[in-house]
């Protein structure tokens, strides 16, 4: 599945080049713009990033969404390379490089 045009596209080529000259940055941009969607998936493929990418999320059913939004953009189900871990419920694998 082709993840969609979103705001956040237009400036995550310079997001990651300040990560790349650095290990901060700050990314402000309103909701629905593709903060968690698009930019803790774009970290999977930089060199750099050889860890484990924690996404936090102040709510146990919008954790649950955004991996499985995240999964299912990049053909999978969660507990792969995506998953998600809330109070009585997760969905992780040694494969998990993203934990929401």
């Amino acid at each position: 599945m082709t993840a969609p045009a979103l705001p956040i596209h237009a400036v995550l080529p310079d997001l990651l080049a300040a990560l790349r000259a650095g290990s901060n940055a700050v990314l402000v941009a309103p909701p629905g713009a593709g903060k968690t969607t698009a930019v803790a998936p774009a970290l999977l493929d930089q060199p750099w990033c050889d860890g484990q990418i924690l996404l936090l999320s102040p709510r146990r059913l919008a954790a649950r969404a955004a991996a499985e939004r995240i999964a299912e953009m990049l053909g999978e189900q969660p507990g792969g390379t995506v998953g998600y871990a809330t109070r009585m419920d997760s969905k992780v694998s040694a494969k998990t490089r993203l934990l929401v």
